[in-house]
């Protein structure tokens, strides 16, 4: 029977738990050739075929077993080999990598939760070349002196599962999108997913830190590709980038995924030929959504995000096509939305009560129908991945033998410099959205016309006192006084003619403590009491 003898790694995968996987051996597999029955594999408790018949080791496990270098940290351990063995394909595949394997380690930027570095990997990723029939490598290749960017959490020295959500959202996706590929005429897929690669792993050694190994992009991002010569990029390419775009959002939503944190930023160019969709760290997947996540803290940028997250509702896919709606009007102007407004409290009131960036004319026949079909104020309004893709290819292929002039106006071209108070990195806003809510709520009831009561009519009517029983609150009207954790409101009427004040009062409590308060018009409305 034939022998397999793997002379580079010298890994004794089948030593019993005790013993170093760093010892020197020499490892001898002999082939199990009926292989047509799959039995319970002893390393991933799966029933595959087996590799080798006296170990009961199925050859999934035993490729991960050549690979895997441990980290000595159990939560990424355990993590990097459920990538390695939860699938026979290497979708979605990652490893662990010694951080002296990484050189001209530069800082690059610093995002909301995270510090961006550019370095070479010395070896690089492996060009996997696997010999099916003899269940070996014909020649591991190394991808060497690989340029790569590695993303430093912040604070993550003490890792759980959550830090790793990025890399698993990027694994479930990798295996889901595989598996619809397949059949990818019927699930409306193309060639290539258009989600950028992540490769593994490796840890700071000063602070410890954990950081995530990704190409590294010499392009740059989909607003360095914009503004580096905007007026030479003719319609007929941007729509073929809008096309790869929206391919991605396609990809990722066909698996059940939401990206969450869709702008311009988050768009890679390689080589300004192909386009990737990139940092899914505040992705997450539809499916595991639930009322608690209302509760928790809100990230973005504000320009990108659809109002009714302002408002309190769930992330949906909706939410993603919004934010391509603003990408499609970047595309068109070459600026960022709203790069001349502070991302504050007011720019939120304003976008929930349909403020959107303004039109310019300059654009394919179809294209600012359907860029503002996208940023719709209802969710249920918007287009489809699927749609957005068919309407950009129609006018794709009408583009090539008709195109688009575009225009030189003060509306349109790049802008040296946004306002001070733009903010286009994502931060947590669950201050700044309540802040909003609260502003749109009392200026609710300062604007309505407030309705006496019944009793309050009555009393006024045996006193035959006429007045006009619709009044509105001034800012002169309302009266502070402190309480405790609370705002007491006394909001008091006053009679046009006369002004003599009215005994009645209206009495709002108000919590002022952040993480109590709840964002809901009704909340304010159920607090009004009558003081008669």
């Amino acid at each position: 029977m034939d022998q397999l003898i793997n002379h580079k790694h010298k890994i004794d995968f089948l030593l019993s738990d005790n013993t170093s996987l760093g010892m020197p051996t020499q490892t001898t597999i002999k082939h199990n050739r009926k292989r047509e029955t799959k039995i319970l594999c002893s390393e991933c408790n799966q029933r595959r075929e087996l590799l080798e018949e006296n170990h009961h080791i199925c050859g999934v496990c035993y490729k991960a077993k050549l690979v895997f270098i441990p980290s000595g940290n159990k939560v990424i351990d355990d993590f990097i080999m459920h990538t390695l063995t939860s699938s026979s394909k290497l979708a979605g595949k990652m490893v662990f990598v010694p951080y002296n394997q990484f050189k001209d380690v530069k800082f690059i930027a610093k995002g909301g939760f995270s510090e961006i570095y550019k370095a070479i990997w010395i070896d690089g990723p492996v060009i996997n070349k696997w010999n099916k029939k003899k269940q070996s490598f014909y020649k591991p290749e190394y991808k060497k002196n690989y340029e790569v960017v590695l993303k430093k959490l912040n604070n993550s020295k003490e890792i759980t599962s959550k830090e790793l959500n990025e890399l698993k959202i990027f694994h479930e996706f990798s295996l889901n999108w595989k598996k619809k590929y397949y059949n990818r005429q019927k699930n409306n897929l193309t060639t290539y997913n258009q989600v950028s690669k992540y490769f593994g792993i490796t840890q700071e050694p000063v602070t410890n830190d954990i950081m995530i190994i990704m190409p590294y992009y010499e392009s740059g991002d989909l607003i360095n590709y914009l503004t580096n010569d905007f007026y030479s990029i003719g319609w007929y390419n941007k729509l073929s980038k809008l096309k790869e775009i929206i391919n991605g959002l396609v990809n990722i939503h066909s698996v059940n995924i939401l990206h969450r944190d869709f702008h311009s930023g988050n768009i890679f160019f390689c080589n300004k030929s192909r386009v990737y969709l990139g940092d899914l760290g505040l992705s997450k997947s539809a499916t595991e959504f639930t009322d608690d996540d209302n509760n928790n803290e809100n990230y973005g940028i504000i320009p990108y995000m659809a109002p009714e997250i302002f408002k309190g509702q769930k992330y949906t896919k909706e939410s993603d096509i919004y934010s391509f709606g603003m990408i499609m009007w970047e595309f068109m102007t070459g600026r960022r939305p709203f790069w001349n407004r502070s991302h504050d409290a007011e720019l939120i009131i304003e976008i929930c009560d349909d403020l959107r960036p303004p039109i310019v004319t300059n654009a394919p026949e179809g294209y600012i129908e359907l860029m503002k079909e996208c940023w719709n104020s209802d969710p249920n309004k918007r287009p489809v991945a699927t749609d957005i893709y068919n309407r950009l290819d129609e006018m794709y292929r009408k583009e090539w033998s008709k195109k688009t002039e575009i225009i030189s106006s003060l509306n349109i071209g790049p802008v040296t410099t946004n306002n001070p108070g733009a903010i286009y990195s994502s931060r947590p806003l669950n201050g700044i959205i309540q802040s909003a809510m609260f502003t749109m709520s009392t200026r609710s009831l300062r604007s309505e016309s407030i309705t006496a009561g019944v009793d309050l009519f009555h009393c006024h009517q045996k006193n035959d006192i006429t007045f006009n029983d619709k009044r509105k609150f001034d800012d002169n009207q309302i009266e502070n006084s402190f309480n405790e954790d609370k705002i007491i409101k006394k909001i008091k009427l006053i009679e046009n003619e006369n002004n003599d004040y009215i005994t009645q009062e209206f009495e709002l409590d108000i919590v002022i403590n952040s993480e109590q308060y709840i964002i809901d018009e009704s909340y304010i409305k159920q607090e009004i009491y009558f003081d008669i």
